[in-house]
């Protein structure tokens, strides 16, 4: 017999996916290379985003915007480096 809380309290939806266990490195962060981790946030294909570029100072802030506008996103980590 199901209890008063029970009957008055129930899931309504469905249960996430997890995150996959993996990491995803996109190289170059001009425009293609930004759409592509953009969308690869945005679907949660990965835990870990790494960034790769030669242009440091380019990285450093495109690694920044994503960090800062991944804040309600799943993806936990995003990296990134010149090598």
């Amino acid at each position: 017999m199901a209890t008063l809380k029970e009957k008055l309290i129930s899931p309504v939806a469905e249960e996430e996916a997890a995150v996959p266990d993996n990491k995803i490195t996109v190289v170059s962060v001009r425009q293609v290379g930004i759409a592509c981790a953009i969308s690869i946030l945005g679907k949660s294909l990965a835990d870990e985003l790494a960034l790769v570029d030669v242009f440091e100072d380019k990285l450093k802030g495109e690694m920044m915007d994503l960090q800062h506008g991944s804040l309600y996103l799943q993806t936990s980590k995003i990296v990134a480096d010149k090598d």
